[in-house]
C-alpha cells in the first residue's frame, strides 16, 4: 500500500503571544499533520517564548526565525523548511477544523492533477459572524462556491511541494503585493490547478474589520495592483467585486470600532487596533 504524503503546516506570526496557542493546539491534535513550522517574523512580544514552551510539550512544532519583515519572507522561509510533500498554511489567529488535515490529504490523493487547494473561513470572534456563515451556506447551496478557482485564501490553503518548487522563484516579495493572490497567479501561469473545497474549513479572527475604511481601501487596491504585476488588467467585474467588498467593510466598521476582540464584548476602550496576525 502506498503511504499517504506527509503534511507540513506553516504559520507565519508577528506579535501573537496572546492567540497562538489555540491555533497550535488544534494543529498538533491532528494525526494527519506531521509537522508545524511557526515562523516568527520579528515579534516584539514573547511570541517566540510561548512557541518554544509549546514545542517542548509537542515535538512536531518547530520554531523558525525570519528577521526580514514581510509575510512573503516569512511564508517562503517556512515553505522552504517544510519536510512534507504537502505544505499548508494558516495564520496565528485562525483555528482549523478537526478534519482539516485529513481533508487536504484526502482530496489531493484522489485528485493528482490538482496542485493546490483552498478552503472557507468564518469568524470565531465577531458579533455579526452569523452573516458570513449564512452567506456561505447560501452560496454553497446555489453552487457558487467550490471547484476550480483563480485565487487562494492565506489562512486556509495548501499546495504540493512540487508545485511550490515550480513557482517559488517567481513569487514577489514587495509589501504592496497580495501574497496569496500572487502565489495563485504564479501557479495558474504554469497551468497548475487550484481547487476550492467547501469542506476545508477554518475560523479566523475578524480583527481586520476594525481597519479604517481608508486603510481598507488601500488594502483592496493591493489586489488590483497584484493583477497588474502579472500583466492582467483588472476587468470591470474585478473592480465591482473590490468596491462591494470595501462597501461591506465600511458598513460593518462602526460595529467593530467598539468591539473588544479579546473579551468579545462592546467597550468604550476596545484596545489597540490589530490589523492581522501577519502585521498588515
Amino acid at each position: 500500500m502506498t503511504s499517504q504524503p506527509a503534511l507540513t503546516v506553516v504559520v507565519p506570526v508577528l506579535n501573537e503571544s496572546a492567540s497562538i496557542e489555540p491555533t497550535l493546539r488544534q494543529l498538533v491534535a491532528q494525526a494527519k499533520i506531521e509537522e508545524v513550522i511557526v515562523v516568527d517574523n520579528g515579534s516584539d512580544d514573547d511570541t517566540a517564548h510561548v512557541v518554544q514552551e509549546f514545542a517542548i510539550r509537542h515535538p512536531k512544532v518547530v520554531l523558525l526565525h525570519e528577521p526580514v519583515r514581510g509575510i512573503t519572507f516569512a511564508r517562503n522561509a517556512g515553505f522552504d523548511k517544510a519536510r512534507g510533500d504537502i505544505i499548508a498554511r494558516t495564520d496565528a489567529d485562525t483555528v482549523v477544523s478537526d478534519e482539516w488535515g485529513a481533508t487536504i490529504l484526502g482530496f489531493l490523493a484522489e485528485n493528482p492533477d490538482t496542485a493546490a487547494v483552498t478552503g472557507l473561513c468564518t469568524y470565531h470572534d465577531s458579533p455579526v459572524g452569523f452573516l458570513l456563515r449564512w452567506g456561505q451556506r447560501l452560496m454553497i447551496r446555489t453552487r457558487q462556491l467550490g471547484g476550480p478557482v483563480g485565487n487562494m485564501y492565506g489562512p486556509n490553503m495548501a499546495l504540493r511541494r512540487t508545485a511550490w518548487l515550480q513557482v517559488r522563484e517567481h513569487t514577489q516579495h514587495r509589501a504592496d503585493v497580495a501574497e496569496d493572490l500572487d502565489l495563485a497567479l504564479c501557479l495558474l501561469e504554469r497551468h497548475l490547478r487550484i481547487e476550492q473545497l467547501t469542506t476545508m474549513r477554518a475560523q479566523t479572527s475578524a480583527r481586520r474589520r476594525r481597519t479604517s475604511p481608508t486603510r481598507q481601501w488601500q488594502f483592496q487596491m493591493i489586489g488590483l495592483r497584484t493583477l497588474r504585476d502579472h500583466g492582467i488588467e483588472p476587468r470591470l467585474v474585478d473592480r465591482v467585486v473590490v468596491t462591494l467588498a470595501w462597501l461591506t467593510h465600511t458598513i460593518q466598521w462602526p460595529i467593530y470600532r467598539w468591539w473588544d476582540f479579546g473579551r468579545r464584548r462592546f467597550s468604550l476602550h476596545p484596545g489597540i487596533e490589530r490589523v492581522s496576525s501577519v502585521g498588515r
